[in-house]
């Protein structure tokens, strides 16, 4: 089964510079989105160290015989155990370029992953940097936005379409470099043939309604005029922050 993918980020309209960062690889089944937090405290340098810490270690732990870095969770499936542990590397090589550069101390990251096996997807994230599923009927966000509104809408106080509005919208509580006790959620699922899996930072999810993500891409010719539609809409619709797409599908060669 191969993997095909189309990624694309922008600097939106608003921004001077671009803090997002991705890391596309259908040879290794990582995909990987990163948006830096921190502004003047080099958010760009959080997120790409995510990135290449994250592609670092799964391309390192191919081979299941070496040595763990951490106390291995046998919750998890091997592949749930290498994002979540990329992640915390990703937390820890944060923290220590902080140390290095305390002018970057309010530096940090979201990040979300996903990481193919056949048709089998590994997702992992922090933040609110999110994953959707979209299929023939329709589209599903499967990430659990880490923020203030997401939790005020689970517990009943605020609608999604309030969130969508509300002034603390992007107020996070979880970030890669903060210095906090990390949650890394990790999920599996199948991806069929009739499915693409998106991956996004919230300057696209902040700026394009879920369905009008859903039906820019079904009318798309294919998946890079895909992301390269979904920015540009974005941008159309105030482009307030960094705008990072990865559209990754599957074909049953």
């Amino acid at each position: 089964m191969g993997i095909f993918a189309a990624g694309v980020t922008d600097v939106g309209c608003v921004r001077k510079h671009n803090e997002d960062s991705l890391l596309s690889d259908p040879a290794l089944g990582l995909f990987v989105v990163a948006d830096g937090l921190g502004g003047h405290a080099a958010g760009e340098v959080a997120s790409q160290i995510v990135v290449e810490t994250v592609g670092r270690f799964v391309g390192e732990t191919l081979e299941k015989d070496r040595t763990w870095p951490v106390e291995y969770d046998p919750a998890l499936s091997y592949d749930g155990n290498r994002l979540k542990v990329s992640f915390l590397l990703s937390d820890q090589a944060i923290a220590e370029d902080i140390r290095r550069n305390p002018e970057r101390e309010t530096m940090g990251s979201t990040v979300v992953a996903g990481l193919f096996h056949g048709a089998r997807v590994t997702l992992a994230h922090v933040g609110d940097s999110r994953a959707y599923i979209l299929g023939p009927e329709g589209i599903r966000q499967v990430t659990r936005d880490h923020s203030w509104v997401a939790e005020q809408v689970a517990n009943g106080v605020l609608t999604p379409s309030e969130a969508r509005v509300h002034p603390f919208r992007n107020v996070i509580t979880q970030a890669l470099g903060n210095g906090g006790d990390l949650d890394v959620e990790v999920q599996e699922f199948q991806l069929s043939v009739s499915e693409q899996l998106l991956l996004c930072s919230d300057g696209l999810s902040g700026m394009i309604a879920d369905k009008q993500i859903w039906e820019i891409v079904r009318t798309s010719k294919d998946l890079q005029s895909a992301v390269e539609s979904l920015v540009l809409v974005a941008r159309e619709h105030g482009g307030d922050d960094n705008i990072t797409a990865i559209l990754v599908g599957l074909d049953s060669k």
